[in-house]
């Protein structure tokens, strides 16, 4: 039997439920799914939970469902020489290769996976979380992160933006069913206007909560000013982590051109528009242990 690794990307709502169905019914195909999917907790029991896992895998074929993947495996799948298979509801594979089919062509799916890979993926979520939980490690950013997942309402609709803030959720937030809708906004000028489209995503009678990087906030300072035009409430959650901290980690260079150090607050900037700004603080120097640790455990 095939091997073959069944990617979610994002998915609308209303494809969701068939989605699932079809891959429950596989049980034992290797399934990853992006937060973006909205079955990333429905599918917990199922799937690989760490993106790092996969790099592990040996797949004698990639099938993408829903739009294009935003994680590291899917942009390293052009250096792979692994047959891909698209289905979507968008005209674009999203890679330099691979059929293109509609979502409505998905058929039934059958294949294999690697229980030792499966187990191993299970020992090392087991490993983070034990990271996460230590009282001394609870300041680091993907602490606050999965403390933040675990205290939001049921059903909140969740825009997160941007390439940190995916990530990390992925990584860190906890797989208890919530209910959780996502939207996100990512690309090579993703950072420009994300809180603008936030506010555009706002839906009426929703809990509507942003989760964007301080830099991401700063380039978007302006955008409460449809606030009193909204018929709609929302949080603004800024991870202030006081520069682009996803530079030390992608970065060679001196990173001092790339970081942008800061010591800005944003409380007076809330007041301004009159808004509620959840400010989250991270101890940079425990997100550096916490990274450290987390790389170490894939080594």
């Amino acid at each position: 039997m095939n091997k073959p690794l069944i990617i979610l990307g994002g998915l609308a709502p209303a494809d969701r439920a068939r989605v699932a169905q079809t891959l429950l019914s596989v049980q034992h195909a290797t399934v990853y799914a992006e937060p973006l999917s909205g079955l990333r907790e429905e599918l917990a029991d199922i799937a690989i939970h760490n993106e790092r896992t996969l790099q592990r895998g040996t797949f004698d074929e990639v099938i993408r469902i829903g739009n294009v993947p935003t994680f590291r495996y899917w942009r390293d799948l052009e250096t792979r020489d692994i047959p891909v298979t698209h289905y979507s509801r968008l005209p674009f594979t999203g890679l330099t290769r691979g059929a293109m089919h509609s979502l409505d062509e998905l058929p039934s799916l059958a294949g294999s996976r690697d229980e030792a890979l499966y187990a191993f993926d299970r020992e090392q979520s087991s490993r983070i979380a034990w990271i996460l939980e230590e009282e001394s490690e609870s300041e680091s950013e993907l602490a606050m992160i999965r403390k933040l997942s675990r205290e939001l309402p049921s059903n909140a609709r969740i825009y997160l933006g941007n390439s940190l803030p995916i990530r990390e959720w992925d990584l860190a937030a906890t797989r208890e069913k919530s209910g959780f809708e996502f939207e996100a906004n990512r690309g090579a000028n993703g950072i420009d206007g994300q809180l603008a489209t936030f506010f555009g995503w706002c839906a009426p009678n929703a809990t509507n909560v942003a989760i964007v990087g301080d830099l991401t906030a700063l380039y978007d300072l302006n955008a409460p000013w449809i606030v009193p035009q909204l018929d709609a409430s929302f949080r603004i959650v800024i991870i202030n982590n006081r520069g682009g901290r996803i530079f030390e980690r992608v970065v060679a260079a001196d990173r001092r051109l790339v970081i942008n150090d800061h010591e800005l607050r944003f409380d007076k900037w809330g007041e301004m528009f009159g808004i509620d700004v959840t400010e989250l603080r991270p101890d940079n120097e425990a997100s550096r242990r916490v990274w450290e640790r987390y790389d170490e455990l894939w080594k």
